[in-house]
């Protein structure tokens, strides 16, 4: 009797164990399985009403994760816009100008103003031409024979001999300040006295006053004892 029952136990066992397995099978595929979108139906102006969905719970009370609740979309209202009147601008008109035109003007004769008589400048008779020479002696013959009586030395022979007298020697002063062409004019009487007065000019003559031309200068010398 024992091995009766034995093989009844083993498929018992065999088709509870499958069974369990079927079951185990479909709730896993009913948890894998993506759900449905759903399809929202819009109206113009009625919102759809909330739907339920109930999911029938698999064996063994597994509940299935919540799916969320449909958010109402908000219906779009078109607000109506009226059209901007286009009002049409005046047409604008061509200015015209008009340039009128200036009346001829008649030119009249300039009178001519009558000529005028010249008077004639009397001429200043011409400046008589500068005498060198002349305004040179004026300002500086005295400070020629100054130079010279201050420089003149008694001839030593001539006061031994008593010899005394004047001589008026004449000689050329160019603008370099050199004499030239020194003659005796009046003589003393006494060829030392005349000597001397030669060879005082000589020396004498770098320190005279140099004129902007040649002069001719005549001067008078003496020789006195006291």
């Amino acid at each position: 009797m024992i091995l009766h029952y034995r093989p009844l136990g083993i498929s018992l066992l065999l088709h509870a164990v499958l069974l369990g397995l079927f079951f185990f099978g479909i709730s896993i595929y009913v948890q894998k399985k993506p759900p449905e979108p759903l399809k929202i139906h819009i109206s113009s102006f009625v919102a759809p009403a909330k739907q339920n969905i109930q999911t029938p719970l698999p064996p063994k009370q597994q509940v299935p994760a919540p799916i969320p609740k449909k958010i109402p979309i908000p219906l779009a209202v078109t607000i109506p816009i009226k059209p901007t009147p286009i009002v049409p601008h005046p047409t604008t008109m061509p200015v015209v100008q008009t340039i009128s035109q200036a009346p001829s003007v008649i030119s009249t004769p300039t009178p001519v103003a009558p000529p005028k008589t010249v008077v004639p400048t009397p001429q200043l008779p011409p400046a008589p031409p500068i005498n060198v020479e002349k305004e040179f002696l004026n300002a500086h013959l005295e400070e020629i024979r100054g130079l010279l009586l201050q420089n003149l030395k008694y001839p030593k022979m001539a006061q031994k001999l008593k010899m005394q007298g004047e001589v008026r020697i004449a000689f050329s002063l160019n603008s370099e300040g050199r004499v030239e062409d020194i003659k005796v004019i009046e003589s003393s009487g006494f060829d030392l006295l005349d000597e001397d007065a030669r060879t005082l000019i000589e020396k004498t003559a770098s320190r005279f006053p140099k004129p902007s031309k040649s002069v001719r200068i005549s001067v008078p010398l003496s020789y006195v004892l006291h």
